[in-house]
């Protein structure tokens, strides 16, 4: 075995009339070719990962929406090593039913599913496979899961039309109990127009900078004041919009400027609304939700 990209790159700057050698030895492959010669590492082909065939149950899933869903939450993946468990996409059977999810600790993404596939509760999806095929952008004719028996699939399958299996290894963790995160006594504390809201903290955030900042947010019932303060200089950035008395409460909250960014980003309907846990925003996880949207964002508040 030899590394696909590097050889794909040396093959591509060749012309198309040139012959080429592939030798390996010592665990070393050697491409020559009119008196050229590239080495690189290779690895034995006993070292491929084993996707054994079992009797997996195979379930149809064309029309899902799983891939969809995992579109959704993906923004919400950890990159963070030391917790690889949540570096994908989890597929897991909540109190109200099926859902696909991603969190990085800080914030939590949830999607419904409307039906789970055979197999798959507690399945971890790899950040890598989850991304090809959100960028495939088809929905698979079926997927089928080997883990019926255990908390976590080892190995699933993923079966498109024209012949396309995409066969990977699930990650071998659990999954964080996320249905305690999640907000059991939301209370709606401000609706306001989502793409006015995102268009004031993307125009915050490029005056001030910075990296992991929070803002402040403040409303008395009658308007929303954010505050941003940059930590490297003297900067600092208000601003104050109107709201609808009948949409909103006192409330107080800071949030990572850039983790809000991408939660308004990410939702889709005209209106969001904060509802944090019992009402109390400065500490407990805020549910954010959009009109019309069915996706869910848990966001955890900062200190300002």
């Amino acid at each position: 075995m030899v590394d696909y990209f590097g050889l794909s790159a040396l093959a591509g700057c060749i012309d198309r009339d040139e012959d080429l050698t592939l030798t390996e030895a010592e665990h070393l492959a050697t491409v020559a070719f009119n008196g050229s010669e590239y080495r690189m590492a290779s690895c034995a082909v006993g070292d491929f990962p084993d996707f054994r065939e079992t009797e997996w149950v195979r379930t149809a899933s064309d029309n899902l929406g799983l891939i969809a869903a995992m579109r959704r939450v993906r923004f919400s993946i950890s990159t963070e090593e030391t917790r690889y468990y949540l570096n994908g996409v989890a597929l897991l059977s909540g109190p109200d039913g099926a859902v696909v999810v991603a969190t990085n600790g800080h914030r939590l993404a949830i999607m419904p599913l409307d039906v789970m596939p055979e197999g798959a509760p507690g399945s971890i999806i790899p950040s890598d496979t989850v991304h090809w095929l959100c960028t495939n952008k088809r929905e698979p004719e079926a997927v089928m899961f080997d883990g019926a028996e255990a908390k976590t699939a080892a190995n699933a399958r993923f079966e498109f039309s024209g012949g396309v299996t995409l066969s990977t290894k699930l990650i071998d963790g659990t999954y964080p109990d996320i249905f305690r995160v999640i907000p059991r006594d939301p209370q709606p504390m401000l609706t306001i127009e989502r793409g006015r809201l995102l268009r004031v903290l993307m125009r915050m955030r490029e005056f001030v900078s910075g990296v992991g900042r929070a803002v402040k947010l403040t409303c008395d019932g009658e308007s929303l004041t954010l505050h941003l303060v940059c930590a490297f200089d003297e900067r600092s950035a208000t601003e104050k919009l109107p709201v609808e008395q009948d949409k909103a409460k006192p409330f107080e909250a800071g949030f990572n400027i850039d983790y809000l960014i991408s939660v308004l980003s990410e939702l889709h309907g005209e209106d969001v609304t904060f509802a944090p846990d019992r009402g109390d925003a400065k500490i407990s996880p805020c549910l954010i939700t959009s009109t019309d949207d069915p996706l869910r964002i848990v966001q955890m508040p900062m200190r300002v």
